[in-house]
């Protein structure tokens, strides 16, 4: 009996010795195969390009003065051809609300309709009486803007691992003083545009807006006050200050 349960505890011991082996064995060889990993991440992370694409913003708005130069074209002028240039000045009071004033001066000349219709003329039939066209246009001269400005996308594209585009979209609304042929006229601009960015202050603009304004046109019979919308396309250059 004591022969029986001696070879049997013998047994388990020879078992728990297996067993404790094993166990330092596994724990050896996981450990090598744990630090080759170690080591190869390592080397990957010091041969691998790092991402061009990072979480943080590449530029910052807030409380920083904007200059901009801008020069552009009326998109919808009629009998005219009419160029813009100007400038702005904004700031933004976080990285998604600011404020700006605008100023635009127009450059005109007419176009090859109304060159045309300049040159022709209808006289009655004894030709003792002779009118010329005489289309309706009033030819813009200058804009005064301050509007609200709301940029709540910002964005980055990584361009085939050359570089990376930063941009911002924004709108804004606000109000405009035209200045016109007819007089001063007041009224609406609303508007929406992209920002480039090729440095932390530096950037290229692209705008789009609309004038919305009342003008008397005149008719045959008699005068009538409309509302017009001029738009207007620019891009310039752009500079946040004080960084």
């Amino acid at each position: 009996m004591k022969t029986s349960m001696s070879l049997r505890s013998n047994r388990v011991s020879n078992c728990q010795k297996l067993f404790t082996l094993l166990s330092f064995g596994f724990a050896i060889v996981h450990s090598h195969a744990f630090s080759q990993t170690k080591e190869k991440d390592a080397v990957d992370s010091k041969t691998e390009k790092p991402p061009m694409v990072l979480q943080n913003r590449y530029f910052l708005k807030s409380f920083r003065p904007e200059v901009n130069l801008f020069g552009g074209s009326v998109q919808n002028e009629a009998y005219s051809q009419t160029w813009a240039a100007g400038g702005r000045l904004g700031m933004f009071f976080t990285e998604t609300i600011g404020a700006e004033y605008g100023f635009t001066r127009y450059f005109s000349k007419d176009s090859a309709d109304l060159n045309a219709l300049q040159k022709l003329k209808y006289c009655n039939d004894a030709k003792t009486k002779c009118t010329y066209p005489e289309p309706s246009f009033n030819r813009l001269k200058q804009s005064h803007q301050l509007s609200v400005t709301f940029a709540p996308i910002y964005g980055k594209v990584n361009f085939m691992d050359l570089g990376i585009v930063y941009s911002d979209i924004y709108a804004n609304i606000g109000f405009a003083l035209n200045g016109t042929e007819q007089g001063d006229k007041k009224g609406a601009q609303i508007g929406i545009g992209q920002r480039f960015y090729f440095a932390k202050s530096y950037n290229i603009r692209i705008d789009a807006q609309d004038f919305v304004f009342s003008e008397t046109r005149q008719n045959l019979q008699n005068s009538k006050s409309t509302l017009r919308n001029a738009f207007v396309l620019s891009l310039g250059f752009s500079a946040f200050l004080w960084e």
